[in-house]
């Protein structure tokens, strides 16, 4: 058991990855990250309707017949080493699935007698965003319709052959949403299927699902007083938790009539669950030896909207579903998920501005100003030298807006202050 934890320790290391649903009533949006070691090589790829796919070599099964199917909805994938196998994905109905490496997974032994019935798949999400339209779908149809089988790390070899270092395994586990905003997590543990509602929306990697579930709880119980000092490390059980508890806190909203806080409602889910899964992505090299976060997703499930970011390009980059014509096969076109500019030039929308500040008066012109406030406003503008009354309008406006920010400084603080008195809500 020891030499076990040490395994599974050392793999924690080097894989990583989060994902989560937005907790939001109006919205439904979610977001992930890769943390990977391995350069997958990622591309964002368009998969029409009707595309041919076919099912990668089965572990422990040579003799396992050839499978192909065909999409029955197009989506948008995320593809590795050049090959159609998604890792991450959204379908045109909305749902979406994901890869998060459970180190410990046991898939179900291969069974040769069902294959015609219950067909071996080995790209779940690939199946799965092809297929199915809801949760609902995918659950009946991990149980009925196909046999989840673990694929072969030999195929590494041909899809990879230029790598340093290649797994023996693909353990992984699986999140999926819908446009309706359910959520669901598929693990295979000790060779059964296992299919668990997620009302949180939160995953991360290994212990398996439920064991995270009562690692939150534990937590919960010690620490259930309004404490904010979650854990805030790169582990897997730190980002369960950390994104578990500020998923738990999203309905709580920024000052209202603010400069920062004017976004329409879906600019505003979009940039939250950028805020969240920012709080999980690896920062620098150093917190796991060279690992990045090599790419990250916002998932809008109810607009079909994919937006994706790099490790080295931080600009949020978008799809459309919605503009692309997925009966159109010759739509099969993919991208880096590198690609793009990593910055935005505004200097020419700035050189063509004609808004400006204006300037401070002199010392002497505020002295004036302030000691002149004591003066009725008729007396305080005949004062004032017809040089400087844009000067006095600036600061009179000026002095409105201190003292406004000192209501609004202590309107703060009372709430801040009011915070605490709160009772405890326990985390789901």
């Amino acid at each position: 058991m020891r030499a076990s934890w040490f395994f599974l320790a050392g793999l924690t290391v080097v894989q990583g990855c989060s994902d989560f649903l937005l907790n939001a009533t109006s919205q439904v949006v979610s977001a992930r990250t890769m943390d990977f070691f391995v350069d997958l090589r990622t591309v964002v790829e368009i998969v029409p309707r009707d595309t041919l796919v076919q099912e990668s070599i089965v572990k422990g099964c040579p003799d396992c017949a050839d499978y192909a199917w065909r999409t029955k909805y197009g989506f948008v994938a995320l593809n590795s080493f050049g090959y159609n196998v998604a890792a991450d994905g959204l379908n045109e109905k909305g749902l979406s699935a994901a890869t998060l490496f459970l180190p410990g997974s046991q898939y179900p032994t291969p069974d040769a007698t069902d294959a015609k019935t219950r067909p071996m798949v080995t790209s779940l999400v690939t199946y799965i965003l092809g297929n199915y339209a809801n949760v609902e779908e995918v659950k009946a149809g991990l149980l009925h319709d196909i046999q989840v089988v673990e694929g072969d790390p030999g195929v590494q070899v041909i899809a990879d052959q230029q790598a340093a270092v290649h797994e023996d395994s693909y353990p992984l586990h699986f999140p999926v949403h819908d446009a309706a905003g359910k959520s669901i997590v598929v693990e295979f543990l000790n060779g059964t299927v296992n299919v668990y509602d997620n009302p949180a929306g939160v995953l991360t990697n290994e212990p398996p699902f439920l064991e995270q579930l009562a690692l939150v709880a534990a937590h919960d119980k010690a620490h259930g007083t309004l404490d904010k000092t979650f854990l805030g490390g790169y582990t897997p059980v730190e980002r369960f938790q950390r994104l578990t508890f500020l998923n738990h806190h999203t309905d709580a909203k920024f000052i209202a009539n603010t400069t920062y806080s004017t976004a329409t409602p879906d600019q505003a889910a979009i940039s939250q669950a950028v805020h969240l899964i920012s709080t999980v992505r690896i920062p620098t090299a150093y917190v796991k030896d060279g690992e990045a976060t090599e790419y990250t997703l916002v998932r809008d499930h109810q607009n079909r909207r994919l937006f994706f970011q790099s490790n080295e390009n931080q600009v949020l980059r978008r799809v459309d579903l919605d503009k692309i014509d997925f009966k159109n096969s010759s739509n099969r076109r993919a991208i880096n998920v590198t690609y793009g500019d990593w910055s935005v030039d505004v200097t020419d929308v700035l050189l063509h501005s004609t808004a400006s500040t204006i300037d401070i008066p002199s010392r002497s012109t505020i002295e004036r100003l302030i000691h002149a406030n004591s003066q009725p406003a008729a007396a305080i503008t005949g004062t004032v030298a017809a040089s400087e009354l844009h000067h006095a309008s600036f600061w009179m406006g000026l002095g409105v807006g201190v003292g406004g920010s000192a209501i609004v400084a202590a309107f703060v603080a009372a709430r801040v202050y009011g915070r605490k008195t709160h009772d405890y809500v326990r985390l789901p």
